[in-house]
């Protein structure tokens, strides 16, 4: 089982990494410096229609791009610790950068409030 867990994850940031690198060459084939190197993970107008979407998604193409500059590889391939820090690290930034934009969740159904 921990296995599985390990293999998805690693999957999963590898295919994330892939998408980073996949669109930073096509946003930038020919390696122009007149053009950012990072990709945007939304466009103006998403942004505007889906702030809380794309806080996420900026706060995972940063903390991926960011570990894996630092570590030299793609979070993962050297063990599961090296995953789990880095999506630990994604959440806290989901959590401090995106809590004012998004809305709050509602409670999980059939929870019992005081009244």
């Amino acid at each position: 089982m921990k296995s599985q867990v390990t293999f998805a994850v690693n999957f999963v940031l590898s295919l994330a990494t892939l998408c980073l690198v996949l669109e930073g060459i096509s946003a930038n084939p020919l390696g122009d410096p007149t053009k950012g190197n990072e990709p945007e993970s939304c466009s103006t107008q998403q942004m505007l229609e889906t702030p809380c979407r794309c806080c996420k998604m900026d706060c995972w193409y940063t903390i991926a791009q960011s570990a894996t500059h630092e570590l030299g590889h793609i979070p993962g391939q050297a063990g599961e610790e090296e995953a789990m820090a880095t999506l630990k690290l994604i959440r806290s930034c989901m959590i401090s950068e995106c809590s004012a934009i998004c809305p709050k969740r509602r409670p999980p159904p059939f929870m019992i409030s005081p009244q």
